[in-house]
């Protein structure tokens, strides 16, 4: 079992790659930010994360589930509630908003915003970066922004020339969870070590 992670490309149509559930995983790294942010993965049958844990420089942590977030800076615990009103916290480079089922999370040059997403008595979150440093080394399986392919023509089977590599792929939808009404969107499925060049097995990790 699996979920499908969409992948925006410098193309009209985006990439996608499927990720084992029930695992732990580096999401999103940048060393030279200092953030890093790791996922749990639903266990069989889910369609999202059930634990994202944000982390930036040496003290500060957000660790988000499916009912509270607690975030510490080092000197004070802050806990939200999902069902709270909308709230906002400023510390030093960070910034937390809590609106109606999202987290708006901006720690030093990157924006995250957490979804809690309910589907069909599934409660699951669900990151999406909207804003991260150009041409650095981002490290996770949310991977780097966007990747360019060429459409190869006449193929049997379509196939892809992705980082200098011809891929076969086939053409899927899927729900974009990015978003707050999903949309379904047409994506290249491609294997995920195509598109980062390293293994999943690379971004496990044993603690949030």
């Amino acid at each position: 079992m699996s979920i499908r992670v969409l992948k925006s490309s410098g193309n009209a149509h985006p990439l996608c790659y499927d990720v084992p559930l029930a695992q732990k995983f580096r999401l999103q790294q940048n060393v030279l930010s200092e953030f890093s942010m790791n996922g749990q993965l639903e266990s069989f049958g889910g369609e999202g994360f059930s634990q994202i844990a944000i982390h930036y420089k040496t003290n500060h942590h957000l660790l988000l589930n499916t009912t509270e977030m607690i975030y510490d800076d080092g000197q004070k615990t802050v806990k939200f509630s999902w069902e709270q009103d909308l709230t906002h916290l400023e510390r030093e480079n960070v910034s937390l908003i809590l609106r109606s089922n999202e987290m708006d999370v901006t720690m030093g040059n990157i924006r995250v915003v957490i979804l809690l997403h309910k589907k069909d008595g599934d409660i699951f979150l669900w990151p999406a970066i909207w804003q991260q440093p150009k041409d650095v080394s981002l490290m996770g399986i949310l991977g780097e922004a966007d990747i360019s392919y060429e459409e190869i023509p006449g193929s049997q089977t379509p196939t892809l020339k992705l980082k200098d590599k011809e891929v076969k792929t086939s053409w899927v939808m899927v729900k974009d969870y990015r978003f707050a009404s999903a949309p379904a969107v047409g994506c290249w499925l491609v294997p995920f070590q195509a598109v980062a060049q390293r293994e999943l097995s690379d971004f496990i990790v044993l603690q949030q």
